[in-house]
C-alpha cells in the first residue's frame, strides 16, 4: 500500500507542475534580461563609449553590472555617478540604482582595457 501511495503522490505532484504556470520566471517576466541592452564601442585606443538601454515596456532601477577589473579603469569625470563599482566586488552600480524608464539610454564612457559589462541584477517596477 505504501507503494500506491507514493506513485499517487508523485503522479499528482508532476500533474500540478504541468499545470500550474510559471509564475514570475524569467521567461514570463514582463523585462526579461535580453530586454536590457549593453553595447560598448571604442572611440580611441583607450577610450570605450557603454551605453545600456532599457527596452522593456516597464522601468527597471537598482541594476547591478558585472564589471570584473573595473578598478583599473578611469570612469569620466561627468560619468562617475553614472557607474560607480560596488566595494571592489567586481559588480558595479549603473546610474546610482535610479529609475531607467523605456527607451532611456544610459551612457558612460572610461579610459583602460576593455571591460567585459554584463548585466547581474535589477528590479523591475510596472504599473
Amino acid at each position: 500500500m505504501g507503494r500506491g501511495i507514493t506513485c499517487s503522490v508523485l503522479c499528482f505532484i508532476v500533474l500540478i507542475s504541468l499545470v500550474i504556470p510559471k509564475g514570475l520566471s524569467e521567461e514570463y517576466s514582463p523585462c526579461p534580461p535580453k530586454t536590457i541592452e549593453i553595447v560598448q564601442t571604442q572611440t580611441s585606443k583607450t577610450e570605450w563609449k557603454v551605453s545600456v538601454t532599457n527596452t522593456c515596456i516597464c522601468t527597471v532601477f537598482n541594476v547591478h553590472l558585472l564589471c570584473p577589473k573595473f578598478e583599473s579603469v578611469v570612469v569620466g569625470n561627468k560619468d562617475q555617478s553614472v557607474i560607480s563599482e560596488i566595494d571592489k566586488s567586481s559588480k558595479c552600480l549603473l546610474n546610482n540604482g535610479d529609475n531607467i524608464v523605456k527607451s532611456q539610454v544610459i551612457t558612460f564612457t572610461y579610459s583602460g582595457d576593455r571591460v567585459n559589462f554584463a548585466l547581474d541584477t535589477y528590479n523591475i517596477a510596472c504599473s
